[in-house]
């Protein structure tokens, strides 16, 4: 998905966001402020993907202000509130795989944008997918051999370990990925290390990049491997729609909130939709 011109202002209140988290210092969050404003300013146009302009722009701002994870206490109390509100919503949750695609969609209402007291209402609101592909996604899954999972913002993690499960069980390989140093929200392999969880998600690896989206130049040469080799590759998340929604790789299937209005017109959904679909050229 390429930027149109509301992302701008998206882009610029990311921008303010990171700096504004990065450091307490005010010369130092001015300086990192007009750093990463300066990339927007250069890098914005109809030809750029969303997720690339918002990943330069915020390494200058990691650099500029010192802080190479800005968001780790955001992280930090996503993580916390995702443990709370997985632990009363699973009780409720049967394990058929519809089920289980729902639990992890509703990980991906998780928005650093808005309160966590939000987020959490939200949380314990039912699902209902605007477009619904499982039962094409579980068809292909039958003859699938290696399978990556690519997850977004820090706290899904809890909502995404039982369906990862399920399909570890379905598969010889499913790799689940992690970001490969720290972007916004998104989780690294130490937040999956700080939830308790690494273990019992067994294979786990990164994309070598702190990319929000999918940047394979960028990725590390075994993440890229491991890429060419998939045969299924479930990605959760905006950013990597907009990534992977330039790419006509017909093997990736979305699982995410249209939280944008862009992101929902680019889906052909309402604002706020729940997404289970595979990408389309």
């Amino acid at each position: 998905m390429r930027a149109v011109e509301e992302c701008y202002a998206c882009l610029d209140r990311l921008i303010v966001t990171t700096a504004t988290l990065a450091t307490d210092v005010p010369e130092l969050r001015e300086k990192a402020l007009a750093a990463g404003r300066a990339v927007l300013e250069a890098e914005f146009s109809p030809d750029r993907i969303p997720a690339q302009i918002a990943a330069a722009a915020q390494r200058v701002i990691r650099e500029t202000a010192q802080n190479p994870d800005p968001f780790k206490k955001v992280k930090e109390g996503e993580l916390a509130l995702s443990a709370r509100v997985v632990g009363e919503v699973s009780p409720s949750v049967n394990d058929d795989w519809t089920s289980l695609f729902r639990l992890a969609a509703l990980g991906n209402s998780i928005d650093f944008f808005r309160d966590l007291a939000t987020v959490a209402a939200e949380m314990r609101m039912p699902v209902e997918f605007y477009i619904d592909e499982i039962p094409a996604f579980l068809e292909r899954l039958a003859g699938v051999r290696c399978l990556l999972f690519l997850t977004d913002n820090a706290g899904e993690c809890y909502f995404d370990l039982p369906l990862f499960r399920r399909l570890a069980v379905a598969v010889e390989e499913a790799v689940y990925v992690v970001k490969g140093a720290p972007v916004q929200n998104d989780l690294t392999l130490a937040d999956l290390e700080a939830s308790g969880l690494r273990e019992a998600f067994r294979r786990v690896e990164t994309t070598g990049t702190d990319s929000p989206g999918l940047d394979l130049e960028a990725a590390s040469p075994a993440f890229r491997a491991l890429y060419e080799r998939a045969d299924l590759i479930l990605a959760k998340g905006m950013g990597y729609f907009e990534s992977f929604s330039e790419m006509n790789d017909g093997r990736v299937f979305h699982l995410l909130k249209a939280k944008c209005r862009p992101v929902a017109a680019a889906l052909g959904v309402p604002q706020g939709s729940f997404v289970a679909a595979f990408s389309r050229a």
